[in-house]
């Protein structure tokens, strides 16, 4: 670590702390941990472009921040335990199920813990209006400095990621030239690194812009460009005339060479290469009105966009995902512990709910070395603040100062391992909830609730609708392949001439969601043949959208030709000239692709 870089984080923190000091002094002391929450939700929505539609995102996080508010003060002040944990439990499933997105980007962390703080920090009915005015300006605040940071992060993302796919498709060309063989490990990588970034957009559609589906839709094929160059394709025509598109792609991406360019470039290649491998020219298809479509700002692809969040809300709205058993979870959880502290009154009980938030898991997977980990790092954060509540008592202003220290050290140090992570956490949980309630001769009393919440939330991972990755990754394969089923029935319905607009969207936004979760879980545990699986079923899906589009401008025989391969039987592709031709191509490779990724799911 330079010293430049640990000059950059002090200023950092510097500003933290400045923010949480003008916060507290505008809305009051009780609302300090509240600037606290919103300094932590910030930081942590970075990650997240807010940038693409800010009036949208603004108006969704200002409804978390006042369900956060309102649900703890009715919580709170209604009278009766049982009403509370009703409110407790509808609260925390909202925010778990809204904010759940992997384990990679803990969202739902920020927004529970904010609300386990106005639990134990509430506020009177003279008080909630500012309360309320405090959330909604923090929000205002989350979402002004993610504008300011992301501004045009998406286009910078995605021009980069496909020019340096294109350039990796153009070096396996050159490879298979010189070589004769080339390694898509590479090339997987990319694809793999880009579809991260677009589908964390995608399937939360908060996120996403109408064009993202479009962009997955050129990964894809991409990809399989490249897996065909590094697999099949050995003409050195074809080869060196795809590395010169992959360049002018690259040059598109860069802003150099035009679309209309690009476009006229990938119709000379298909039409100089009749005879290129049939997933190579699928692709090289899909890659042309894929370009198109972004450039000319798909009226159709914007007027589906409330079609798109409909559909992937749909598709993850299951009673068998995780983000719905994880909220579940969570809910029943921290409404125990919670009725625990409210109805018997036990101030220290509310300790627990910190712990739920910790350590309650989305996965089974893995969860016996995250809950190790995280009780590692757990009991470490404890110990510490042991010692701090022993040394300083209910010293405010010492525990302030012992709580920026621990937060500036973390800010520099910015640690990756989790156990590590959850003992900054911990100890800062502790320290800022005991500031509102001196800790006093409870310190040991305190620690035995969170060890109590350790044993809990652990058993509830194992216990309360215990969820898989092995067997999320059999289901979603299943139904995709079953919705390219669907998707190639939809493009023998077009060759007939009753082509279903609204269900294509539908079906193909279904399919991005149901890619998305895929890829995720890939990413948790990398697999080789899961991840063909789904660049196979990727392209599938983008190549059936094409098809589905070009079947009504095909000729009586290219139509008869396309029908007589879908329904089993062989094309007599030799008298087949121009779009026929290469449509019953493209549908060829497409058919081939989905056999391919039924044996491997089915031997999987």
């Amino acid at each position: 670590m330079n010293l430049k870089n640990v000059a950059g984080k002090t200023v950092f923190f510097v500003l933290i702390c400045l923010f949480v000091a003008l916060y507290s002094a505008a809305f009051g002391q009780e609302n300090s941990l509240t600037g606290v929450v919103v300094v932590v939700l910030a930081l942590m929505m970075l990650g997240q472009d807010l940038s693409v539609r800010p009036g949208l995102n603004l108006m969704g996080l200002v409804a978390f921040t006042l369900l956060m508010g309102v649900g703890a003060y009715v919580s709170v002040w209604c009278g009766n335990a049982l009403v509370g944990a009703a409110v407790n439990f509808s609260v925390v499933f909202v925010l778990s199920y809204m904010t759940t997105q992997d384990l990679r980007s803990p969202m739902h962390f920020p927004f529970l813990l904010g609300y386990a703080f106005m639990l134990s920090v509430p506020v009177t009915a003279e008080e909630l209006p500012v309360r309320i005015l405090a959330l909604v300006a923090g929000s205002v605040f989350i979402v002004a400095l993610n504008v300011l940071l992301n501004r045009n992060r998406h286009a910078r993302t995605c021009h980069d990621g496909l020019r340096s796919v294109c350039e990796q498709v153009a070096l396996c060309c050159r490879s298979v030239l010189e070589d004769g063989e080339a390694d898509p490990g590479r090339l997987d990588s990319l694809c793999l690194g880009l579809r991260g970034s677009m589908y964390d957009r995608l399937r939360r559609s908060f996120f996403s812009t109408p064009g993202d589906r479009t962009v997955l839709d050129l990964v894809s094929a991409l990809q399989m460009a490249g897996r065909a160059v590094c697999e099949r394709e050995r003409d050195p025509g074809t080869l060196a005339d795809l590395g010169s598109l992959m360049g002018m792609v690259a040059g598109h991406e860069d802003g150099r060479v035009g679309v209309s360019d690009v476009a006229a470039a990938a119709t000379r290649f298909l039409a100089s290469h009749p005879d290129a491998d049939s997933a190579l020219t699928a692709s090289v298809v899909s890659l042309r009105d894929g370009l198109l479509s972004l450039s000319s700002g798909d009226a159709q692809e914007r007027k589906d966009l409330r079609g798109r969040m409909r559909a992937v809300g749909r598709e993850t709205a299951r009673r068998d995902s995780a983000r719905f058993t994880f909220a579940v979870r969570m809910s029943a959880v921290f409404t125990l512990f919670a009725f625990v502290w409210q109805q018997w009154d036990l101030e220290n009980a509310k300790w627990l709910l910190f712990t739920a938030v910790a350590l309650v898991l989305p996965y089974v997977d893995g969860a016996w070395r995250k809950s190790a980990m995280r009780v590692t790092g757990t009991l470490v954060g404890v110990v510490a603040f042991a010692a701090v509540a022993l040394l300083f008592g209910g010293d405010v202003g010492m525990l302030t100062a012992a709580l920026m220290l621990a937060n500036y050290v973390y800010t520099v140090l910015d640690p990756k391992r989790y156990d590590v992570m959850m003992a900054f956490v911990t100890f800062s949980a502790l320290v800022a909830a005991s500031m509102s309630a001196p800790a006093g001769d409870a310190v040991a009393e305190r620690v035995l609730f969170v060890l109590l919440g350790v044993v809990v939330s652990t058993a509830a991972n194992f216990l309360l609708l215990p969820y898989r990755i092995s067997d999320e990754d059999r289901s979603l394969g299943d139904r995709y392949l079953a919705l390219n089923e669907r998707m190639l029935g939809r493009v023998e319905s077009s060759l007939k001439g009753d082509r279903d607009r609204d269900g294509e969207t539908v079906d193909s936004l279904v399919a991005a969601g149901v890619s998305a979760k895929m890829h995720m879980n890939a990413e948790t545990e990398p697999d080789g043949d899961r991840m063909l699986f789904l660049s196979r079923q990727d392209a599938v899906a983008a190549q059936c959208l094409t098809l589905c589009r070009y079947a009504g401008s095909l000729t009586a025989e290219g139509r008869d030709a396309a029908l007589a391969l879908l329904a089993g039987g062989e094309a007599d592709r030799g008298s087949l000239e121009g779009a026929d031709r290469r449509f019953v191509s493209v549908l060829s490779a497409t058919l081939d692709l989905q056999e391919g990724s039924r044996v491997m799911h089915r031997t999987a």
